[in-house]
């Protein structure tokens, strides 16, 4: 097939008789059922089960063996499949999914990879004696329609299909288990509390989502002839997909209605043979697109849960005083360097074809281990990136003899397709970019590396010829790909430990707080992809120059889930992880030879590792390299806990040790050279009509007010009131629906929240939740990438100049905020004072000209107002700042502020000094209503006002100043 191939999708012959659109509802059902079950796990676990598939295809592999091997009578063994691949759903959910809880759903999508090549093996072994055979339905007729035969498995489709919808709808709408099911699925927490057992309610959908996915597995396998169970279940997992993600994995009517259009659609597109191979690409489409116009599936989310860090734990200075600490790992590399180079002088071609092998899927996982560990993001299709940099260097090597260019057009190559890829990936996250990634692997399978521009119908790769020495032999070629690996691992080991890995474990971490320190996120991804895309290419060259003949079938879709399994048990933490992970899942199976039962036991540890083993066989690891440095330090008197953490934390809060450390202001005051007159009053930020609905609802009606530069102005109001929402616009992470938002005399409506920081305008977060998963002093490292931002290329080199400036910094600016104590342990183990501290000093490192602080005291205790109060006036006063603040603590407010706003329901109701505005009529009202009662408690003495029950009640009382 070539390009041209593509023009029949557009101007082909197509059929569109009635046979053609029967069998495609027919079909349509089936994949509306998948979908159903998909709608149904996702409601309860918040992720896509892939497995979802296979579990399907195992319930058809048991009908067949009960059947064709034992006799049973079909409808009985019918009812045995279905029920047995319900339990199989349930206990995975009990036994894995659960234990999963709290961590990523992207940690979920893994395990169910694992889950799902683990249930592939065992349906192999059920159908070994029976083939790919599938027993038809009895009892039901044939008949002809036009040209097509309606069969038994269509009749059943028909029938049986219908029958489930139906009774599936009454049981979840009608029936109190089934709405339990719902209940618990939209709700745990307040399912619990009414009675509900969530956690039961959760197995229970998970096994009759199997069972659905049994069912119509047994109906469409009898008509799906020549399809492997292996390449089945992605197959029926991605057009179940289809309709679930276009009914938002949310509705069940909509999920059924999607997949009646997939099925006509697959079919009418069958019916053209140009068009064919184009099935896969056109539902990738379809998913893409549906993702794409999705407010929270297909948008980058905010997941916040517990993520790992993304590189070791340095080794303490103090025990690199040790000898051994000082000469074990440099020695350990000497050996492992010379023992895999020397290797190579001893083993046999078959051996080194197996290494080879190895090598060049350790490349790719190294890939994945970049894109997952360090960004959080889960692709799977770096083989089908693999597949492309293997046909662009082939194809270039042989049209120019260069092996050299080959290679760097077959890298440059898979960077480009990975960037073309990120263009609809960056407003896809988690769950919506690994669909995406799936959907692009499969068409890469079944149409685009098929197109004679790649890999055709086969192509012969020339090998490696390096200063005319020709490598032909595969001990020779393995060396090649020795050296090919060792590249890509000190790129990767660089990228890590770089800024550039830095800045994307913030935007993992804390997407909106990265973009908030000025990291350009749109930026990073791209060079991310690119990089990702580079590497994934080169392992792809190394196992494409290593065949005699290449072909599609040398990279399958499943070799993309491979590498993922790669990755995680070697350790998505550890640099060398995915090398550690490459021997396990490729080379135990190439060296040994495995069975079916050996293939079962991978699959087995694989998920074990997933559940039990969050850093893999490579975190194992160096847990006991740790723990034997601390037995020695030990012996040398020297205190673990100490040196890594660093001494005790004082007993005095954070806020207050920062004002009283001698110099801290002056410190402060240091950072900027512009100091800024605060008396001057003139304006620096103007916010002009602001407008922005949600709906129906209103958030901001026509906002309007000035900022004179120097001044602090306090923002007040209700929970609903539209604060979050004015700051999530002035600063840059809400478009408002109209309006404009002038800072510092230029309109920065449209620009970007990092456009924003840079310029000066900077805010913070009401939880202050920086990056849990970074150190103190990695975070202020983070909040240097405005005055001296990291480069791609630096990072790559493994330059470190610039990392050591930043990191000088970081050590005088927590010198002098007084969290030199809080140096090495991570935001996620620092009480809220003390991030707010981390927070505050990460600002100032931006030199703000304006800080918009949102509920700055939120979390901190109420003895550590009057500090926080302080020091913000003492940043006002050294720096000139000019602040705008969010506070439900009006006493602290009113302490700190020259002029207070009030808002209610988007509006701006009051306006002026903190006293005029906390007993205005109107914000009394907003905050306790009407009733004189209320007024009289919270300490206020105002002149009698109209009722107007109409007013909202808000839930903060008004205090009176201190």
């Amino acid at each position: 097939m070539t390009l041209a191939g593509v023009a029949p999708l557009f101007l082909g012959n197509y059929d569109f008789g009635i046979e053609r659109l029967v069998l495609g509802l027919f079909n349509g059902m089936t994949y509306g059922l998948l979908a159903v079950g998909l709608v149904m796990v996702y409601k309860s676990s918040r992720f896509v089960n892939f497995a979802h598939g296979s579990i399907g295809t195992f319930g058809a592999a048991v009908l067949a063996a009960l059947v064709l091997d034992r006799g049973l009578p079909y409808w009985l063994a019918f009812v045995i499949a279905i029920l047995v691949a319900g339990g199989v759903a349930a206990l995975l959910e009990i036994v894995v999914v659960r234990r999963l809880s709290g961590r990523p759903s992207l940690i979920g999508m893994i395990a169910t990879l694992g889950i799902s090549q683990l249930i592939s093996v065992f349906a192999l072994v059920l159908n070994s004696s029976t083939g790919l055979a599938y027993p038809v339905p009895p009892y039901l007729p044939s008949f002809k329609l036009g040209t097509l035969t309606v069969g038994p498995p269509h009749i059943a489709m028909l029938i049986m299909g219908t029958a489930l919808f139906i009774g599936l709808w009454y049981f979840l709408y009608r029936n109190k288990v089934g709405m339990g099911i719902r209940a618990a699925a939209d709700d745990p927490d307040a399912a619990q509390l009414e009675g509900i057992p969530a956690k039961r309610m959760a197995s229970l959908a998970w096994a009759v989502a199997g069972a659905i996915a049994a069912f119509s597995a047994i109906l469409v396998t009898p008509t799906a002839s020549g399809v492997s169970i292996e390449g089945m279940g992605p197959e029926l997992l991605l057009k179940g997909l289809a309709g679930a993600v276009i009914a938002r994995m949310a509705s069940i009517p909509i999920a059924v209605a999607a997949s009646l259009g997939v099925g006509l659609i697959e079919q009418i597109l069958l019916s053209n043979p140009d068009t064919t191979g184009l099935v896969n690409v056109v539902i990738g489409l379809v998913i893409i697109i549906a993702l794409l116009r999705q407010p929270i599936l297909g948008r980058a989310g905010k997941e916040r849960v517990s993520w790992r860090r993304v590189i070791a734990e340095p080794v303490p200075a103090a025990y690199r005083e040790m000898a051994f600490v000082r000469w074990a790992p440099r020695i350990t590399l000497l050996v492992v360097v010379f023992t895999s180079i020397g290797v190579a002088y001893v083993i046999t071609n078959d051996t080194a074809a197996a290494l080879t092998s190895i090598a060049g899927f350790a490349i790719v996982g190294l890939s994945v281990s970049m894109l997952t560990g360090v960004s959080g993001q889960l692709s799977l299709g770096q083989f089908a990136f693999a597949g492309i940099a293997a046909a662009a260097s082939v194809h270039v090597v042989n049209a120019t003899g260069s092996f050299v260019f080959g290679v760097a057009s077959g890298v440059v190559s898979a960077a480009i397709a990975s960037v073309l890829i990120a263009i609809p990936a960056m407003r896809l996250k988690g769950l919506a970019l690994a669909l995406a990634t799936l959907a692009f692997a499969l068409a890469s399978v079944s149409w685009l590396l098929r197109l004679d521009i790649f890999l055709g119908s086969g192509i012969s790769p020339a090998k490696p010829v390096w200063f005319g020495y020709p490598v032909e032999y595969a001990v020779d070629y393995y060396l090649f790909a020795l050296a090919m690996l060792a590249l890509a691992f000190i790129v990767s080991k660089n990228i890590r430990e770089s800024g550039f890995g830095r800045s994307l474990q913030a935007l993992r971490d804390n997407e909106d707080a990265g973009r908030a320190l000025t990291i350009p996120a749109r930026l990073r991804k791209f060079q991310l992809y690119a990089v990702a895309g580079a590497i994934a290419g080169l392992g792809g060259v190394v196992v494409g120059h290593s065949q005699s003949q290449l072909t599609v079938n040398s990279f399958p879709s499943s070799a993309s889930i491979d590498v993922v399994a790669i990755a995680v048990i070697g350790g998505l933490t550890v640099t060398s992880g995915p090398i550690i992970g490459a021997f396990v899942i490729i080379g135990i199976p190439a060296l040994f030879g495995l069975g079916f039962v050996g293939e079962a036991v991978l699959a087995v540890a694989w998920l074990a590792i997933v559940v039990m083993l969050p850093d893999g066989l490579g975190g194992v690891v160096l847990r006991a390299r740790n723990a034997f440095y601390d037995m020695l330090a030990r012996r040398r008197g020297i205190d673990p806990v100490h040196v890594r953490l660093g001494p005790a934390a004082p007993s005095q809060s954070p806020l207050q040790r920062a004002l009283n450390l001698e110099g801290a202001m002056d410190g402060i005051a240091d950072l900027r050279a512009d100091h800024i007159d605060p008396s001057s009053g003139t304006p620096i930020l103007s916010i002009q009509q602001i407008t922005k609905r949600f709906g129906g609802v209103v958030a901001a009606d026509g906002v309007d007010f000035t900022v004179a530069q120097g001044e602090i102005v306090g923002i007040i109001g209700p929970n609903g009131a539209g604060k979050t929402t004015l700051f999530e616009m002035v600063a840059g992470f809400t478009t408002p629906d109209s309006g404009h938002v002038v800072f510092d005399g230029l309109d920065v409506t449209k620009a970007t929240p990092e456009q924003r920081a840079v310029a000066g305008l900077v805010r913070s977060f009401q939880d202050a939740g920086l990056f849990p998963t970074m150190t103190v002093r990695e975070t202020l490292m983070i909040a240097q990438e405005r005055v001296a931002p990291t480069r791609l290329w630096w990072s790559l080199l493994g330059v470190k100049s610039a990392e050591v400036t930043k990191g000088e910094a970081a050590d005088l600016l927590m010198e002098r905020m007084g969290l030199s104590p809080y140096a090495n342990r991570t935001i996620e183990e620092l009480s809220t004072g003390t991030r707010r501290v981390v927070e505050i000093a990460s600002l100032l490192t931006l030199n703000p000209r304006v800080l918009l602080l949102d509920e700055p005291s939120a979390g901190i205790a109420q003895s550590e107002s009057d500090a926080l109060g302080e020091l913000l006036l003492g940043i006002r006063r050294e720096l000139g700042t000019t602040m705008v603040v969010i506070e439900h603590d009006l006493p602290l407010l009113s302490s700190i502020c020259d002029r207070m706003i009030a808002m209610n329901l988007g509006r701006v109701i009051a306006s002026g000094t903190p006293d005029e505005v906390r007993n205005d009529p109107a914000v009394v009202r907003s905050y306790l209503g009407a009733e004189s009662a209320a007024i009289h408690r919270s300490g206020l003495h105002l002149a009698p006002v109209p009722d107007q029950s109409d007013q909202p009640t808000g839930n903060f009382p008004v205090s009176t100043p201190r």
